[in-house]
């Protein structure tokens, strides 16, 4: 049997998505090298939106996660958080959970937050 791939061309390969806008907010997470050397890393590796689509939230390594409203580009607010793996925002978008030594589940609009 013949195969039916080609190879795509180094042009073929540019990217199909352009950002519409950049989030400024999360602080670089410092880095203590073996030779010495600081490095500074902005890594976001949790984001979850909102049932509107007009806020996300954002968890990073600078121990925060931020709120942000999608249509003015901005950050609403910032929470300290020593140590979380992910956040999540309910269906609803009433509850946003977040996971890491603690499970805490937070009411949006109240700001009450219940630790599990």
């Amino acid at each position: 049997m013949t195969s039916s791939s080609t190879q795509h061309s180094a042009i073929e390969n540019k990217p199909i998505l352009k950002p519409v806008m950049i989030l400024e907010g999360h602080e670089p997470w410092h880095v203590d090298l073996l030779d010495g050397k600081h490095h500074g890393y902005k890594w976001v590796s949790s984001i979850s939106y909102f049932p509107n689509g007009k806020q996300m939230v954002s968890r990073s390594h600078d121990k925060t996660i931020r709120r942000w409203d999608l249509q003015e580009g901005k950050e609403i607010e910032a929470v300290y958080e020593d140590y979380i793996d992910a956040v999540e925002v309910s269906t609803d978008g009433r509850w946003l959970v977040t996971a890491g030594w603690k499970l805490k589940v937070g009411e949006v609009e109240t700001g009450i937050v219940r630790t599990f």
